[in-house]
């Protein structure tokens, strides 16, 4: 007897031999054993999942000589002529090679004559989407009424493409593709009953390359059965089907996840040997790393499509979720990549290199300076040794870069210039603050005398200054009631030019034209305008030592700005925030305050903050407790050491944090802002006068606040 191949000696005889597709059999078994039946069925799927099966099978129910049944007998003369092909009753048509109109007339000329052997005509035909239009119109009539002893069975791939005349006179079953782990039992089953030695890696290669179809899969076990001598081995259905194992992919992110980049590379020349397809690699890491993401978000729910869900788990404890993220974006650019790299393996291992590279926290190395060791660097060589804030990792920032200070020339006059110097720091103590000083523009005889003239003129006299008060100066409107003036208390005027031997002198006075700005009352800093709104003109670098307070910038409003069209509320961090005393430190207002930027600070602001003695606790919902990392934690851990001055014990508690986190109250202020703004906008009488009068409306999100 001839050899007959996996396929067709393994098609399922009875409903209960069917794999995969119980949603189909239980709506079909109910029908027959109720005698519920439609004339028209129709079978959709993917190929190789059972359709033209299920349509033989459910032919031999109906036709099986104990009855309709939803278990023929198998035994009986229809039972056996309808196994073997060759009963006369059961009419299979190709569609795709009977597509005429003409082959369609003649087979519904015999659908009137009653079936010869069986219960029931039976037409069973495949691919029917390939029918032509005009086949399709011919059909209708008799799909709708068709006589009592004809049954259509309809399969195809294609569905779409049916008329939905067809489809509304049709019971429609779709068969869903095959699971891999359907698939490895289903061959498991096979390979035992053909006694056939197997390993279970191979089997999921051959379930992972049927992609859901279970004659693929025989069919490919067919192939691998005589590629490997009568046996099945991973190694042999790997050269087969010109993959890798999918041990392969897990020692490749094994040595990823140690940061063993020699291993690494040493694995993917060993599997550069077997010519594999780059691309299909890069397929089964980003699998793998989405099923680990999957794992880590919710736990449990790693399948075990590949046979490898214990190995998936242990990596999704032992890999971070940043990393997780990283490797998959990485594997899909360089996916995208390979397309137009040199060489397939080159983009590959560049793909690997950058998630090796690029992983936080890695070790990177610096190149050497330019100049030579030992040699002290340019600031612009200091600048360019300072890693980059694009690629630096979020818990490292890159140092600031110190201010280049040039030297005075000596008998030269200051330049005119706006100088903005950082705010003081607010404590108890003095702190020193250099505010901007409006001088006088030099004239023309100041620059032919032979001794420099001061920036500031006589500012004893009661004439202003030139310059400050003309109104033949500038014809643009003043507003030096912006400045901020409570600075310029003690300010001494003094001789501008600068000695080799004797530093510039500080200006001891103020000018009449400041006094005749100032408010009733001295003003805190904090609610003066902004000085950038200024002119330009010349200033003289001064120092002023000041007394402030921080109960004077809360009550003057330093907290709080301007928002759109007015209105006020809480605002962003300042330079002032940085003197918050320990003692008045309050979590979700003073957060920023700490410095704590990246994605440690990102997760601590998330959550909600108490301190008992020597024991500071954080509490943070589940979702980014398990994005904090023991980095994150000494980085938390150390900003509050020093911003504390002593050494604390940080506690990550995970529940629910409440409203009293950081990035809650900047989320209040937000809205705060925005309702303002809105609010503002809607009450303009100009607003509601253009919406009056132009029967205008407001949109709704085009009202932004303003800074």
């Amino acid at each position: 007897m001839s050899y007959q191949v996996l396929a067709r000696k393994w098609r399922p005889k009875t409903f209960q031999d069917m794999v995969g597709q119980e949603h189909v059999l239980k709506a079909l078994v109910h029908a027959l054993d109720h005698q519920r039946l439609h004339h028209a069925y129709l079978f959709t799927g993917t190929r190789g999942v059972g359709k033209t099966t299920i349509g033989r099978l459910l032919a031999r129910c109906l036709n099986c000589e104990t009855g309709i049944t939803s278990t023929p007998c198998g035994e009986c003369n229809s039972c056996q002529e309808i196994l073997g092909g060759r009963f006369v009753d059961l009419i299979e048509i190709d569609a795709a090679s009977r597509t005429k109109v003409e082959d369609m007339r003649e087979l519904l000329d015999n659908v009137q004559y009653a079936p010869t052997r069986g219960r029931f005509k039976i037409y069973l035909i495949d691919e029917v989407h390939m029918l032509s239009n005009s086949s399709f119109n011919a059909l209708l009539k008799t799909l709708e009424e068709p006589p009592e002893h004809v049954k259509f069975l309809f399969a195809t791939t294609d569905p779409q493409k049916l008329p939905v005349t067809i489809l509304s006179r049709c019971l429609q079953f779709n068969l869903k593709r095959m699971t891999p782990e359907h698939i490895v039992g289903h061959l498991n089953y096979v390979l035992k009953e053909e006694t056939i030695p197997f390993e279970d890696p191979a089997l999921w290669l051959l379930a992972r390359a049927a992609d859901g179809s279970m004659r693929d899969a025989l069919s490919l076990t067919d192939q691998a059965i005589a590629f490997g001598n009568q046996k099945l081995a991973a190694s042999d259905v790997s050269a087969m089907l010109g993959t890798i194992d999918q041990r392969d992919i897990q020692e490749i992110v094994e040595a990823l996840v140690k940061g063993d980049g020699p291993a690494m590379l040493t694995e993917i020349a060993r599997i550069a040997d077997f010519s594999p397809d780059y691309s299909m690699i890069l397929s089964d890491l980003l699998s793998l790393f989405h099923r680990i993401t999957l794992e880590q978000v919710v736990p449990g729910s790693a399948d075990n499509a590949l046979g490898d869900a214990d190995q998936v788990k242990e990596l999704a404890k032992r890999l971070c979720a940043e990393d997780a993220q990283l490797f998959y974006q990485a594997a899909l650019i360089g996916r995208k990549d390979l397309a137009i790299t040199p060489d397939a393996r080159m983009g590959f291992e560049m793909a690997m290199l950058r998630m090796l590279a690029f992983r936080p926290g890695s070790d990177r190395r610096e190149p050497p300076p330019a100049g030579q060791s030992g040699a002290s660097s340019t600031p612009v060589q200091q600048a360019k040794d300072e890693p980059d804030p694009a690629t630096a990792s979020p818990d490292v920032q890159p140092k600031p870069i110190e201010p280049v200070v040039e030297p005075v020339a000596e008998k030269q006059p200051v330049a005119a210039e706006l100088s903005q110097q950082p705010a003081a720091e607010l404590s108890p103590a003095p702190v020193s603050v250099e505010p901007e000083i409006i001088s006088e523009p030099e004239s023309p005889a100041s620059e032919s005398a032979a001794e420099p003239q001061p920036a500031v003129s006589e500012v004893q006299g009661n004439e202003p200054a030139p310059g400050l008060d003309d109104p033949q100066q500038d014809q643009q409107p003043r507003q030096y009631d912006e400045v901020p003036l409570s600075a310029y208390d003690d300010i001494q005027v003094g001789d501008t030019s600068v000695d080799d031997e004797q530093p510039v002198p500080v200006v001891t006075e103020e000018t009449e034209d400041v006094n005749a700005h100032r408010q009733a009352s001295d003003t805190p800093i904090g609610e003066q305008g902004d000085p950038d709104d200024l002119p330009e003109p010349p200033v003289v670098e001064t120092e002023v030592v000041e007394e402030v307070s921080r109960d004077a910038v809360t009550e003057s409003g330093a907290g709080e700005k301007t928002g759109a069209v007015g209105s006020t509320e809480p605002a962003a961090v300042t330079a002032t925030d940085a003197a918050v005393a320990p003692a008045d430190f309050e979590w979700q207002r003073d957060f920023r305050v700490l410095g704590l930027t990246g994605m440690a600070g990102n997760l601590a602001g998330q959550g909600a903050f108490s301190k008992e003695g020597d024991t500071i606790s954080i509490t943070l919902d589940s979702g980014h407790a398990r994005l904090l990392n023991d980095r994150h934690r000494s980085r938390i851990s150390d900003v509050l050491n020093e911003y504390f001055g002593e050494t604390l014990k940080l506690v990550i508690i995970e529940g629910a944090p409440g409203e009293a986190t950081p990035s809650a109250f900047a989320e209040r202020a937000r809205l705060a802002r925005q309702k303002a703004a809105e609010s503002a906008i809607a009450d303009d009488p100009y607003v509601q006068r253009i919406v009056s009068e132009f029967d205008g409306q407001i949109v709704d999100g085009s009202i932004e606040p303003v800074g």
